[in-house]
C-alpha cells in the first residue's frame, strides 16, 4: 500500500494514486518523486501546494524520506506533483570565500545552510588554504569538490550525505541482486573508451596517475583544476581519471519491486546467463514504480586501486 504524508499530514484516504515513480541517485542530482494523482473534485488545487511544501511517499518497508515540492500541475481531472530531495535553496547562486577549512566543514556547513543534518562516510578530511565560491550554488560548489576528491554527496530524508566512492564500493554487498533465467536485463560494455593515465598540469606544478589498466590512452582536462602542488595535481588526476573511467561496465535489472536496494550501495550480482559478470555491483541509480510494484536497478562495476 502506498502512503503519502502531505505537510506532515497523512493525505493517503482523501486522494487516488494514477501512477508514482520514485528515482534515486547515488551522486550527480537530487532523488526525484513524480506523482500523479486523480483529482475530479479540485482537491489539490483548494490545498494550494507551493514550492518547497513537503511531501513524504512509504510503500511498505520501502520510503522516499522527506521531499520538498518543485512543481504541481493540474491536468484533465488529474494534478502531476514533482519532488526533489534536495531543497531548492541549494541550487541558489552563492559566493563565499572559503580559508583554511576542511573538506567535511564544507558539508557540513552547506548542510546547515539549507536545513539539512549532515554525514560522512569514509572521507579524507583535506584541508583547503582557499577556496572560491564565485557564483555557484552550493551544490554544485561541493560536486565540484567532490569529483577532485574522488567523494560525492546525496540527500535524502533532509540529510546530506557525503561519501567517499572507493570506501563505499569496497563495503561487503548485504544483498543479492538475482537474475532470474527469463530475467529483464541488459549490460554495457565500455573498456574501450577507459583511459590508462591522467595527467595534470597547472603553472609550474603537474602531476600524474597510471590506472595500471594496461591502456594507453591519456587523459589530459581541457580546463585543469587550481592546484598548489604536485602532490595536489597527482590526487586530481587520480580523481578525475575515477570519473571518467567509472562508467567502463554498466547495466540494469528489471524486477518485481525490491525492498532493501538503494542507490549508493554495493550488491553481489548474479546471473547464470552471463556469469562472468556476476560479483559486487555499485547502485548508482535506483528506480522505483510503486504504482506498478516494479523496480529497475542501474549499476557500476566498482573500479578497482582508485
Amino acid at each position: 500500500m502506498i502512503k503519502i504524508t502531505y505537510k506532515g499530514v497523512d493525505i493517503t484516504e482523501s486522494v487516488s494514486i494514477n501512477r508514482c515513480y520514485h528515482d534515486m541517485y547515488a551522486a550527480g542530482r537530487a532523488d526525484e518523486l513524480r506523482l500523479r494523482v486523480n483529482d475530479v473534485d479540485n482537491l489539490w488545487d483548494k490545498w494550494g501546494p507551493a514550492v518547497g511544501d513537503e511531501l513524504k511517499v512509504d510503500y511498505g518497508t520501502i520510503s522516499t524520506g522527506t521531499m520538498f515540492l518543485v512543481s504541481s500541475t493540474p491536468r484533465n481531472g488529474t494534478y502531476d506533483l514533482c519532488a526533489w530531495s534536495a531543497p531548492a535553496s541549494g541550487y541558489e547562486a552563492q559566493s563565499k570565500a572559503w580559508q583554511q577549512v576542511h573538506l567535511l566543514q564544507i558539508g557540513a556547513e552547506i548542510a546547515s545552510r539549507n536545513g539539512l543534518s549532515f554525514a560522512s562516510y569514509g572521507v579524507e578530511d583535506r584541508l583547503f588554504p582557499y577556496l572560491l565560491q564565485g557564483g555557484q550554488s552550493d551544490f554544485a560548489f561541493l560536486q565540484r569538490i567532490c569529483t577532485l576528491e574522488g567523494c560525492a554527496f546525496l540527500v535524502y530524508d533532509k540529510k546530506l550525505i557525503l561519501y567517499s566512492e572507493p570506501y563505499m564500493e569496497a563495503v561487503a554487498p548485504s544483498e543479492v541482486l538475482a537474475v532470474t533465467i527469463d530475467g529483464d536485463y541488459e549490460y554495457t560494455d565500455r573498456r574501450a573508451e577507459l583511459y590508462g593515465s591522467c595527467i595534470i598540469t597547472g603553472g609550474s606544478y603537474s602531476g600524474e596517475f597510471d590506472a595500471g589498466n594496461g591502456v594507453g590512452r591519456v587523459l589530459r582536462p581541457e580546463t585543469p583544476p587550481n592546484i598548489s602542488s604536485n602532490e595536489e595535481a597527482a590526487r586530481y588526476a587520480k580523481s578525475l581519471l575515477r570519473a571518467a573511467n567509472k562508467g567502463g561496465c554498466t547495466g540494469f535489472v528489471r524486477s518485481r519491486i525490491l525492498p532493501g536496494y538503494a542507490a549508493a550501495s554495493t550488491v553481489m550480482l548474479e546471473n547464470a546467463r552471463a556469469p562472468s559478470w556476476d560479483g559486487p555491483v555499485f547502485l548508482d541509480h535506483v528506480r522505483n514504480d510503486y504504482g506498478a510494484g516494479k523496480s529497475k536497478l542501474f549499476f557500476r562495476r566498482p573500479l578497482e586501486g582508485y
